[in-house]
């Protein structure tokens, strides 16, 4: 398991898979909080040869800053990761890569773990680097942003693309094709969101897997705490569990 888990971060870094989701991050962490400071002023100037339109657009702070940069990373950090996941098992079967793998003393239930090891590792690094980034910016622009819910909401958000990951890797052992993994993969993504419209101030609304994200800022205004994310990170768990079960029983027996 050791083995393999190496070599499948190796491969997501030379196949810079891991580095576009690094750099993705730090691109976030560099320009929300830029967008925060100069926002005001930007949209003070575009409007000030403009005769009759006034626009007062309030002073923001480091709390809108980090919630920027975590919804941002939310909704194209989860499109990315997708992108680069999608092929983790379907793109190996396509191109008999699995088979030639597997003829080696190895199990398919490590080669499918390990996967799910190494992107994990990505996130893991691509969230807690770039929110440190993103923290030390805002500081030095417009003041530190409060210290625990940043914490708290870096490991919110990463258990929000460890769901999408589990959803993509799933699809990627279930299904032959990359491309039909990625479309499972995106559909969920639509799917997770839809309900927000519905039920977001409901009671059923707290139980729905999107609040894993969609929670952080008011963490970061202090209008939230830990304990409102238990509801949905319970549902969430169970999605993915059920999936990444499903997925490893299923490639334990497919035809490669």
């Amino acid at each position: 398991m050791k083995t393999l888990f190496v070599k499948d971060f190796r491969q997501l870094w030379r196949t810079f898979r891991l580095p576009a989701l690094l750099l993705l991050g730090i691109f976030f962490a560099i320009l929300d909080p830029i967008g925060a400071k100069y926002m005001p002023q930007i949209m003070e100037k575009l409007m000030s040869g403009t005769e009759g339109i006034t626009i007062v657009m309030p002073e923001m702070g480091p709390v809108d800053a980090m919630a920027s940069f975590f919804g941002d990373l939310a909704q194209i950090g989860a499109f990315i990761l997708i992108v680069i996941a999608m092929g983790a098992v379907a793109n190996e079967r396509e191109r008999g890569i699995s088979a030639w793998v597997l003829t080696r003393p190895v199990g398919r239930q490590p080669y499918f773990w390990s996967k799910f090891a190494a992107y994990t590792a990505g996130v893991l690094l691509t969230v807690s680097a770039s929110t440190l980034l993103a923290a030390l910016y805002t500081a030095s622009l417009m003041g530190a942003p409060p210290v625990g819910p940043t914490i708290w909401g870096a490991v919110f958000m990463v258990l929000y693309l460890e769901l999408i990951l589990a959803i993509t890797l799933g699809a990627s052992a279930l299904l032959r094709g990359q491309i039909a993994a990625g479309g499972a993969a995106f559909a969920f993504l639509i799917l997770l969101w839809l309900p927000q419209l519905l039920v977001d101030q409901t009671e059923l609304g707290k139980y729905m897997p999107y609040r894993l994200s969609s929670l952080i800022a008011e963490l970061l205004k202090g209008s939230a705490v830990p304990a409102d994310f238990l509801p949905a990170l319970a549902a969430a768990f169970i999605v993915a569990a059920a999936v990444l079960a499903a997925a490893s029983f299923y490639f334990s027996r497919a035809e490669l």
